[in-house]
């Protein structure tokens, strides 16, 4: 009941912060995106003031030193052109739609801050978009111990992220409206387990093991595990770059009963590199697989620029993905949509294209965006496939 009310609290908190949407102005944050057009004496803007009122207590010592509410909701539409009919976002089930909109997160939660910071307890419940009942899972709930300045530890429900640059960004930053076809094969959800990572020097590091299965609240541990192992290099400081590192991850799935059920081995090579308005990532990823299931491996790179500085910007991306015996699959949002699609749009040779724009009105804490994606697949009893879909997207998260 408690959980519910507060749920309920931040879900009002969040409709309420929607609806400044129009306001232009900066945030504080390194990230920010637009010049002040409403400033106060104190140097803040009104969004500043918006999103400060989430944090309800800080200190900078005590026991407590911070304790604020968290909230994100992103919505998005698509409209898909293919030779296996036409779809939209519509199309998904009732349940995550509004409509033809599709109510891809909705979520609250607290974050909190103990003894000089050193402790973080955060937690999020997923929202059911038509809200009976309100509550419909345990997003996340974790503890955040910093062992030294270096290296720290992650326990509980949480997302098992230690795989591939796009799955390890958050989905409030991430640059395109969806992930790649490769990336949402080989990843799973929210699972209950711990995390090891640090720094030494400029090497990155990083050890998980969660539970395999994946359960609304916390594990009943009858699954088998999943690995989750990185390590990586960074050398931004010795190129001169914004950002700039290189990382080799490995996952491991012990169980055919686990979320990661046909792929036990799975890699990513990943590197980055950002500096003024440009970026760029690249993945060569792929995974082994098991009972029938095909190899899989690809490529996604994806370039970005801001065409006006922290405020509009472009990204490209391109995929390509091959499975051995029909080992690909075409993605829930939105190809598999297609009416016409008999085999559930399975295929062993992928590219897709994307171009699209980003508008950040309050960094990526409130942005728009939109996109135009062109998927090709080749195999299956489906023949190939061919499609351009289109979509838009509205972002916050506090």
């Amino acid at each position: 009941m408690i959980i519910r009310s507060l749920a309920a609290l931040l879900a009002v908190s969040s409709l309420s912060l929607s609806s400044y949407a129009g306001v232009t102005t900066s945030p504080t944050s390194s990230k920010a995106t637009l010049e002040t057009a409403v400033t106060q004496d104190d140097g803040k803007s009104t969004l500043d003031r918006i999103w400060d009122a989430a944090t309800l207590y800080k200190s900078d010592s005590g026991i407590l030193n911070q304790f604020a509410l968290t909230g994100r909701i992103h919505l998005q539409y698509a409209h898909g052109y293919s030779d296996h009919g036409d779809f939209t976002s519509g199309f998904r089930p009732d349940d995550v739609t509004w409509g033809d909109i599709e109510v891809r997160r909705w979520r609250v939660g607290f974050k909190s801050k103990w003894f000089d910071n050193r402790l973080t307890l955060e937690g999020q419940i997923n929202i059911t978009p038509d809200l009976d009942p309100f509550y419909e899972n345990i997003y996340d709930l974790r503890m955040i111990y910093n062992l030294t300045d270096h290296t720290k530890v992650t326990f509980g429900k949480t997302k098992s992220d230690i795989f591939s640059h796009e799955f390890y960004q958050s989905s409030k930053e991430i640059l395109t409206v969806e992930r790649s076809l490769l990336v949402n094969t080989l990843t799973s959800g929210q699972l209950t387990g711990a995390v090891f990572d640090g720094t030494v020097g400029n090497w990155v590091w990083a050890l998980a093991g969660f539970a395999g299965d994946f359960q609304p609240e916390f594990s009943k541990f009858d699954a088998g595990a999943l690995i989750q192992a990185r390590i990586g290099y960074d050398f931004a400081k010795a190129t001169g770059y914004d950002e700039a590192g290189i990382y080799f991850d490995y996952q491991a799935s012990t169980s055919a009963e686990n979320v990661i059920s046909k792929f036990p081995h799975a890699f990513s090579l990943h590197g980055n590199l950002a500096k003024g308005r440009a970026s760029i990532f690249a993945d060569v990823l792929g995974g082994l697989g098991r009972n029938g299931q095909g190899d899989v491996w690809g490529i996604t790179v994806a370039p970005a620029y801001f065409i006006i500085e922290d405020k509009l910007q472009a990204v490209l991306r391109y995929q390509f993905a091959h499975g051995d015996n029909d080992g690909l699959r075409l993605q829930s949002r939105y190809e598999r949509l297609a009416p016409t699609l008999i085999d559930g749009g399975r295929g062993t040779t992928y590219n897709a294209v994307y171009g699209g724009l980003n508008w950040l009105i309050y960094g990526h804490k409130l942005k728009l965006m939109t996109g135009v994606e062109y998927h090709h697949m080749e195999g299956g009893s489906d023949g190939s496939f061919d499609d351009w879909t289109w979509s838009a997207a509205f972002r916050m998260f506090f």
